[in-house]
């Protein structure tokens, strides 16, 4: 096979990485001058009882198993094409894998693995991506407000009520999408390559929003959903418990809503620093602490990383890492996070 030049990246890009990494560090720095002022509550991470932490891994490798059942479900129905439930979940396992190692490396992967054994094109499975992210975040905003809205209406951010807060950003998402596909459906263009990029939009907005009308689908979507929310929640208030803290369920459905909401802005690699610090503030919000909100985010950081790496390794990722350098020259581009983008829980 005749090798693949690497892409040339521009000033722009090369100065956008650096300002990147120089935030990532500075993030990092204060972290660090955080915890020489703060040694005691380090003490606690390193106290967690052994049961505690093997209910932890469970309730991590039960993620996995039920996001991809979900998953399956809604490339298959956007697809129309039917997908082994074992050969799935590996290829679910090792994209998640791959993509810790090198940003959007696994998404690629699994595009190519399914337009080749299956015969599901790059466009239908980035349709069912792009429908699986928007389903799945407007579920979770839309129980995070239901959550709040029956255990605790006034419960607040600051000064902001949590559920208006949250409720905002649901219509956002929720119309985003419908007001973009009926857009780019009235439009056209006479220059070719431009009319090429539109269809590929249009194609794309019309697989995510097209099985909305199909109860059953949305039924089995959600009730999914509910599983995954529900052992998320519970796994966050075990993390809070190690740390010596009882949270209420609001607290704990609006530190959700951050983790999920935090993938779709990536302002270092894998967030390191920047989630830290983002928790940690939220956590100081709601008079829980700084200290516990930044300890809260680097341990769910690590767990997730070792569970995944080792899933992915014993999926046959260390194969594929040995072909690191074609995987490179695919998925490289301008949102590459690198070896620190977090896994999702």
């Amino acid at each position: 096979m005749s090798a693949v030049a690497k892409p040339v990246r521009s000033p722009r890009h090369r100065w956008a990485q650096a300002a990147r990494w120089g935030l990532m560090a500075v993030c990092l720095g204060y972290l660090a001058w955080f915890f020489i002022r703060n040694r005691d509550t380090l003490e606690v991470a390193f106290s967690l009882r052994p049961g505690v932490l093997a209910g932890i891994l469970l309730l991590q490798l039960v993620y996995y198993g039920l996001q991809g059942w979900r998953f399956r479900i809604v490339m298959e129905k956007c697809s129309g094409v039917r997908l082994p439930m074992w050969p799935w979940l590996r290829l679910f396992i090792l994209g998640r894998f791959l993509n810790i190692m090198l940003s959007q490396a696994g998404n690629v992967y699994r595009s190519v693995r399914l337009k080749r054994d299956f015969g599901v094109s790059y466009t239908r499975y980035i349709g069912g991506f792009a429908s699986m992210l928007w389903l799945d975040t407007c579920m979770n905003l839309l129980v995070a407000v239901a959550v709040i809205l029956l255990f605790e209406p006034g419960f607040r951010i600051g000064t902001v009520r949590a559920w208006s807060a949250i409720a905002v950003l649901a219509v956002m998402v929720i119309v985003a999408p419908l007001a973009a596909e009926r857009l780019l459906r009235g439009l056209h263009f006479r220059r070719s390559r431009l009319d090429w990029v539109h269809g590929r939009l249009s194609e794309v907005l019309r697989i995510t929003v097209a099985n909305l009308h199909d109860p059953v689908y949305l039924l089995k979507i959600f009730g999914l959903g509910l599983l995954v929310f529900a052992r998320t929640v519970w796994l966050f208030d075990l993390y809070f418990r190690a740390f010596g803290v009882e949270v209420p369920l609001p607290a704990l459905a609006v530190f959700y809503t951050l983790f999920k909401l935090s993938f779709f802005v990536m302002l270092t690699p894998g967030n390191l620093g920047v989630q830290e610090i983002a928790w940690g503030f939220l956590s100081e919000q709601m008079g829980l602490g700084m200290a516990r909100g930044v300890l809260m985010s680097a341990f769910i950081r690590v767990v997730g990383l070792v569970v995944i790496g080792v899933l992915g390794l014993a999926c046959g990722g260390w194969d594929l890492l040995r072909r690191r350098d074609q995987l490179t020259t695919v998925a490289e581009g301008p949102d590459e996070t690198g070896p620190l983008a977090p896994p999702e829980v």
